[in-house]
């Protein structure tokens, strides 16, 4: 008799894979078992193909059911789930996309849709508070750093992909116009949750270059000698603005203090 941990991994590879063999004689001799296990394989894989189009619900309405029922079932054998945390599964779609040369357009929409899965689950946030802002604006912007939320996210994309994202939400009428291709045109996204709904929302090229700088440390006033330099005149105030709207900001840092509207992790 096998190992229980043997049994184990061969109805795993059997439910991935479809080979039923070892697993259903190990089960019971006479095949009987084979039925069973064949249909809670199907069971199994409509499950995932299920979350899959939950995650990637504008993907799904864009290549059609018969597409995304073959790149779902084909994602399970490269990635089968590894945790009973289903908010995990899909994670590598867009990798796996990219590695099987799809067009870019379905690479871009899943790392657009991937985002707004996160942002959607991301665990809630306060804005910043009146003294926290006040910090802000009265401290020496060459010592002030930002620290953003987890309900936001800043992607940048070699073409408009969000104008597919709005055309194809379940609420927009399904004869609405979506010229493509789309142009080649830089573009930056910030995706962030408002209200309990993900937006996404364009951004200029420049705006979107700086609010990257920021996220990655920089400093205010190194931000504001960035925009000038690149555009003469630029709305430093509008871009903090965009952010406070979106209530992007978790945090600031003044030297070494640190004033938090909730964990960041």
């Amino acid at each position: 008799m096998p190992r229980l941990c043997d049994l184990q991994q061969a109805f795993s590879k059997s439910i991935i894979e479809g080979n039923h063999a070892a697993v259903t004689a190990a089960m019971a001799a006479d095949g009987s078992a084979l039925r069973s296990i064949a249909l809670y394989r199907r069971l199994i894989r409509n499950n995932f193909v299920q979350v899959l189009k939950i995650t990637y619900p504008v993907l799904h309405r864009l290549v059609g059911d018969g597409y995304f029922g073959v790149l779902a079932r084909g994602y399970l054998k490269h990635h089968p789930s590894t945790s009973g945390d289903l908010f995990l599964y899909g994670r590598h779609l867009p990798a796996l996309l990219q590695r099987l040369d799809a067009p870019p357009l379905l690479v871009a929409l899943a790392r657009l849709e991937w985002a707004c899965h996160e942002v959607y689950q991301a665990a809630d946030s306060a804005p910043l508070s009146p003294d926290q802002l006040h910090a802000m604006l009265s401290a020496d912007p060459s010592r002030i750093t930002l620290q953003f939320h987890q309900t936001a996210r800043f992607l940048s994309f070699p073409f408009p992909v969000h104008r597919v994202w709005l055309a194809l939400q379940a609420d927009v009428s399904p004869d609405a116009a979506l010229d493509l291709p789309l142009p080649e045109e830089q573009t930056g996204l910030i995706v962030a949750r408002s209200g309990g709904a993900v937006q996404v929302i364009p951004l200029a090229w420049l705006d979107y270059r700086l609010l990257e700088a920021l996220s990655r440390g920089a400093t205010v006033a190194s931000i504001e000698r960035l925009a000038r330099d690149a555009e003469s005149g630029f709305d430093f105030t509008r871009l903090m603005t965009t952010l406070l709207n979106v209530q992007a900001i978790a945090g600031i840092s003044v030297k070494e203090d640190l004033w938090h509207t909730a964990t960041v992790s």
